[in-house]
């Protein structure tokens, strides 16, 4: 029968064995390539490059992948970097959010939710482009071609990445309701006309009213369209987008399409 003594030597022994083991392992996972960051993967962007997110990040290449991982138990459990995700949100004014993730070996992958520029608000020195929720993203000396302008508001403050402060809200809240409902319908697969892209103007005319300015493309022709938010603007921005396309409104001469009551109608000048 072993004695006291001999049982806590041989306690003594194993735990002495396993330290070597986590140390070796230890070693392994500090050492070894496939835990060393080689590559970062950031998905398909229109107006970031990829360096300026790994830049953005703070990642470096030959990192550790657990050098950064975590921000909370959260994003420690899904394998996340919870500061990489919040630098890169807080310099870049085109990133609505990031997710950084670990993908083991040796990666990095990075899935961006990028702010479109769908609209612009003139300011003293050219203009301001805004995505489709009013977030300012970028300052222009010159007006952009094929991007409508919202008209009748103007810009009090300006700081990128932050929604644009104007002198009337409610016609700023207007326009970014207008401006969804055009990006809704683009969606639709059933045509292939870009809407967004035809719009030249949106002018918020007061109460729940906006005006429109689209190009036809057939012809070249200016047509203005009166919408009202309290009616179903999703529907009507995508029956006016399938009427585009099919130039079913063309060679009406000028006068403004109505779709603020139950039917669509054009009433000519005069």
């Amino acid at each position: 029968m072993k004695s006291a003594g001999t049982r806590k030597k041989n306690r003594l022994r194993r735990a002495l064995v396993w330290l070597v083991v986590l140390l070796v392992i230890s070693t392994l996972l500090i050492s070894l390539p496939a835990f060393h960051l080689n590559i970062i993967s950031v998905n398909e962007l229109s107006n970031i490059s990829e360096d300026e997110i790994a830049a953005a990040s703070g990642l470096r290449e030959g990192q550790h992948l657990a050098a950064g991982l975590g921000g909370s138990l959260r994003h420690f459990f899904q394998l996340r970097y919870g500061k990489a995700e919040q630098k890169i949100a807080d310099s870049l004014p085109y990133v609505r959010s990031a997710i950084v993730k670990m993908r083991f070996p040796s990666q990095i992958d990075i899935k961006i939710d990028e702010r479109i520029e769908v609209a612009y608000v003139t300011i003293p020195d050219g203009c301001v482009l805004i995505d489709k929720e009013g977030y300012a993203l970028s300052i222009h000396s010159e007006l952009p071609d094929n991007i409508p302008v919202i008209a009748g508001i103007r810009a009090v403050s300006l700081s990128l990445g932050q929604p644009l402060t104007v002198d009337v809200t409610s016609s700023m809240q207007l326009a970014v309701s207008i401006m969804g409902a055009i990006i809704d319908a683009d969606r639709d697969e059933r045509s292939t006309i870009s809407l967004i892209s035809q719009v030249r103007k949106i002018r918020p005319a007061g109460g729940d009213l906006v005006y429109l300015t689209v190009v036809l493309p057939d012809t070249g022709e200016e047509l203005i369209i009166l919408a009202e938010r309290a009616g179903d603007l999703a529907d009507d921005m995508l029956w006016l987008r399938f009427a585009i396309e099919q130039n079913a409104l063309s060679g009406h001469g000028r006068g403004i399409l109505d779709l603020t009551g139950d039917k669509r109608i054009f009433r000519p000048d005069g």
